[in-house]
């Protein structure tokens, strides 16, 4: 996956999560993606999440949670091929609340044959 791929497939899937569809980028999930969230945070949705449609669940369960959730990348770098670090800042706003949230997050990605195999998120607290 070139740089340019890399980084239209990213936006593609921060646009459906701010949108509120994630379901739109099942396509770019490998059948049977593993994802691991916020592993150690301690957050409701923490968790390994395995194949595409519990990935899918898991993303529209984060999203309807939120009036807006708008992940935005500050910088990705190549790991290894295929495997990308992504860093960047997180804006929110609960459904619940009129506060608004701002985090800092990391993700690794791995893709291959331009669909995620595997991925993680952490969320700063």
């Amino acid at each position: 996956m070139s740089d340019d791929d890399l980084e239209m497939t990213i936006g593609v899937v921060n646009d459906a999560i701010t949108a509120g569809d994630p379901r739109s980028v099942a396509d770019l999930l490998d059948p049977d993606v593993v994802w691991e969230h916020n592993l150690g945070a301690g957050t409701p949705e923490e968790g390994v999440y395995r194949g595409r449609e519990s990935v899918i669940r898991l993303l529209e369960r984060v999203v309807e949670t939120w009036e807006y959730l708008r992940p935005e990348p500050r910088s990705i770098d190549r790991l290894d091929e295929g495997v990308y670090l992504v860093k960047g800042d997180l804006h929110a706003k609960h459904r619940a609340s009129d506060m608004e949230i701002g985090a800092s997050y990391e993700q690794q990605l791995e893709f291959r044959d331009h669909k995620l195999v595997k991925g993680w998120m952490k969320v700063a607290s």
